[in-house]
């Protein structure tokens, strides 16, 4: 196999996007640029210049249609997901390049096969307003802890988090040792299978990483419009700059220069 390159893993991930905005387009369904990936093409048209990484997000409805539509007909990506692997442990998918392999050096602890990818992560309702929506998503806080941690290859020490954190995370890893984790994915999803994301005032990316900044206004997602990424227009919530600002803040603001730096953490490589 040959290892790819960082720049060939960028065209081969738009690709992918590509992809899946047809097939979106096609059927009828929803999806946003979501995360860095919204925000790079806000502020610099395409990938912040140092990440590497496609993320869209899709309400639950539009979700649950996409992974139906994909597990039923062929696509020129793949798609993991707990539906489709039984060894893919995440509450979220990737659509994936067919001619490519990852090796992840961390996570992946039940090496589910995929390739250069896109996350696509569902946007679950929360209720109708922001308490009852915090306590709705801290309500998985725990089982979603411990299932991230059951997908540890090893422990391992993250230098994005606290130092007194560690200790707390190695709680996690040495009881997510003994968890049935398609289980707990079930588990997980069935306390937000109840709330109805078209019917909630407030709706969120229970598996984001930004927390409680995941809350977001359902109306954000009522209204979209044609942004451009990487020379090609993708949808974008039309008030993209309250999303943006719930999540980063002042985005338009670059980062210090010792936080430019990719998050991912496999190798690529062409089959």
């Amino acid at each position: 196999m040959i290892e790819i390159t960082t720049l060939e893993l960028k065209r081969i991930a738009f690709k992918v996007l590509c992809q899946v905005k047809e097939v979106c387009d096609a059927q009828n369904i929803r999806y946003f640029l979501d995360g860095g990936t919204l925000l790079g093409a806000v502020r610099h048209g395409g990938y912040i210049p140092w990440d590497d990484d496609i993320d869209i997000c899709m309400p639950r409805p539009d979700y649950e249609k996409f992974i139906d539509y994909c597990k039923n007909n062929d696509t020129a990506f793949g798609v993991a997901c707990y539906q489709t692997d039984k060894n893919f442990t995440e509450l979220y998918a990737k659509a994936y390049d067919k001619d490519t392999v990852c090796e992840e050096k961390y996570v992946n602890r039940r090496k589910s096969e995929y390739g250069v990818y896109v996350d696509i992560f569902p946007v679950d309702g929360l209720g109708n307003d922001y308490s009852e929506a915090l306590k709705l998503l801290h309500k998985s806080r725990f089982k979603r802890s411990l299932l991230t941690a059951s997908n540890w290859q090893k422990f391992f020490r993250n230098k994005r988090r606290k130092w007194y954190i560690e200790p707390i995370r190695f709680v996690f890893y040495i009881l997510s040792r003994c968890v049935n984790q398609r289980r707990l994915i079930k588990k997980i999803e069935k306390i937000y299978s109840k709330t109805s994301f078209e019917k909630s005032e407030k709706v969120g990316v229970v598996c984001g990483c930004y927390g409680d900044k995941e809350i977001m206004n359902r109306s954000l997602y009522d209204d979209k419009i044609d942004i451009v990424f990487e020379g090609e227009t993708f949808a974008a919530m039309k008030n993209y700059d309250e999303f943006l600002t719930n999540l980063y803040g002042n985005y338009m603001e670059l980062p210090p220069e010792d936080k430019r730096v990719t998050h991912h953490t496999f190798t690529a490589y062409k089959i």
